[in-house]
């Protein structure tokens, strides 16, 4: 005598008792959102298909964004701190510039004092068809039309020493120079040209101001003008 195979309960649930799920579901929400159980199943079904975390998208996003700005905060505090400093420089430069008494006391101030101020290695004023003094250091003569050669129609040049003017406008200090900053000046109804040169390839480059630059030039000449004159 065999044994009779036990016969198991059928738990599939057919196509229309899904169906009929669906339509509960959909009419009673609640029945699912209301049981936290259930809610907590659904969650981790979703999570186990790898089911994209729109908070934790979002939040990613706000991260990227907020390092971002501190970036750029940096770089602004870092801009601003250059310009605060070399603000200061010009300043210290045109207080020694009004303070020399004589054409040859402004001289001495520019190879000294003003240079030290700026951080510059030299300071050159060159003025077209005239030498006013004998044996300057930092004011001299020049020969016309020097400073369309060296600044063409601009106002001023920065960027890196034009080496076909290096020796004549700096002397033995030439050829150790990298960059310069020129500014065209207007002394007494002369052309002239203001030049400072550093050994720093980086202290002056085309992209920067040229607004400190022009203000010292236009204390120069106020100052220089009344001494051509006399």
């Amino acid at each position: 005598m065999t044994d009779t195979p036990a016969h198991t309960a059928d738990t599939t649930v057919g196509p229309a008792a899904l169906e009929d799920l669906r339509a509960q579901l959909r009419a009673d929400p609640e029945m699912v959102t209301g049981d936290p159980a259930l809610m907590a199943a659904v969650r981790d079904a979703l999570a186990g298909e790898s089911v994209v975390d729109l908070a934790q998208r979002a939040r990613q996003k706000l991260e990227g964004e907020l390092r971002r700005v501190r970036a750029t905060n940096t770089v602004l505090i870092d801009l601003a701190k250059a310009n605060l400093a070399a603000q200061a420089q010009t300043h210290g430069a045109v207080l020694a510039v009004m303070e020399a008494e004589s054409l040859t006391a402004l001289d001495r101030k520019l190879s000294g004092r003003a240079a030290g101020a700026l951080g510059v290695d030299v300071i050159r004023v060159f003025i077209e068809g005239h030498a006013p003094l004998k044996a300057g250091a930092a004011i001299q003569g020049c020969a016309p039309d020097l400073v369309d050669a060296l600044v063409g129609t601009k106002a001023e040049r920065l960027g890196p020493v034009d080496t076909r003017f290096g020796d004549a406008l700096y002397g033995p200090m030439g050829s150790g120079l990298r960059s310069e900053a020129l500014a065209r000046l207007e002394i007494g109804g002369r052309p002239g040209v203001l030049c400072l040169a550093a050994r720093d390839a980086r202290a002056f480059t085309p992209d920067q101001g040229a607004d400190l630059l022009h203000f010292l030039a236009r204390a120069l000449e106020r100052r220089i003008a009344p001494w051509l004159q006399a």
